[in-house]
Order: C-alpha cells, then structure tokens, then sequence
C-alpha cells in the first residue's frame, strides 16, 4: 500500500539574544530537514529511582519495527528536560561505546545526526557508530517529564 503522508520540511530555529556593554549579539541559526514524513512527539514521565538507574526512552533499529524507529531515516531528536529542579542525564550509545550529557531543568538535547562516539580517554573521538538506543537517568525520588521529538523520513 503507498503511503497517504506526503513530506515536508522541518524548520528549527535556535535563537540567541543577548547584549553586553550596549553591543548586541543575537543570532538566528535555522536547520531545515526536507523529506520528512514522521514525526513523534511524546512526553514520558522517568521515574526516580534515587540511583542511577537508566531507562530507555529511544530505540533505532535499521528498519522501523514497533515502537522502535529507523536509524537509517533519522533526521532529528531532540529530548527536553521539563522539570522545574531536578537534572537528568542523557546517555546516547551506539553498539560499542555511549556518551552522556547533563540536562539541567528545561534545557533540552538535540541531535541533527545518527552517529555518536566516546572516547575513554582525553584524545578526541575518532570514530563514530549508529546511534541505538537514548537514555534518561533519573537519580532524584520523585519522577522527571520529558519530551521527546523524533523526525524521520
């Protein structure tokens, strides 16, 4: 059966604006991601384990199956920390290596390509692999929303 979605374009825009000393430093960056045609956008409660306990919100796989998304269509994640207080970390792995970053209240992670790296050390990361699964660590009591907005083609 075809499909009835036509595709469309995603815009994304990040905006700075800020003045120091009377000088004005504002910026527009504008991402557009043509050929879209799903786009998800959820918000999941992470409950709090008082540990660092993970829990996967995003899964890729190289054909869209389920509840898990093509990594091969990927063309835009971002996940939001909507919580008021509380941090959370990230972690993005691939099959051989993860990277985290911290997400402190309403700040948000955003990704505009499938492939993550690590390194173990302090050289620079030579290689990169497919992105595979997000996670959100939670180590407060008491549960954190966030969004996650997936786009694919």
């Amino acid at each position: 059966m075809a499909s009835t979605v036509s595709a469309s374009t995603l815009t994304v825009t990040v905006t700075e604006q800020i003045t120091l000393n009377n000088a004005s430093y504002n910026q527009n960056v504008v991402k557009t991601i043509s050929g879209i045609r799903n786009y998800s956008k959820r918000v999941y409660t992470v409950a709090g384990s008082g540990i660092n306990k993970s829990h996967a919100i995003a899964e890729f796989v190289p054909l869209e199956s389920g509840q898990k998304y093509s990594i091969e269509d990927l063309r835009y994640f971002r996940l939001t920390n909507l919580d008021d207080r509380n941090n959370i970390t990230i972690a993005l792995s691939s099959a051989s290596s993860a990277a985290g970053i911290e997400c402190t209240p309403k700040s948000s992670v955003v990704l505009f390509d499938k492939r993550v790296g690590s390194s173990s050390s302090k050289s620079p990361i030579a290689t990169t692999k497919s992105l595979d699964t997000v996670y959100v660590v939670n180590p407060q009591i008491s549960g954190v929303d966030v969004e996650v907005v997936v786009a694919t083609k």
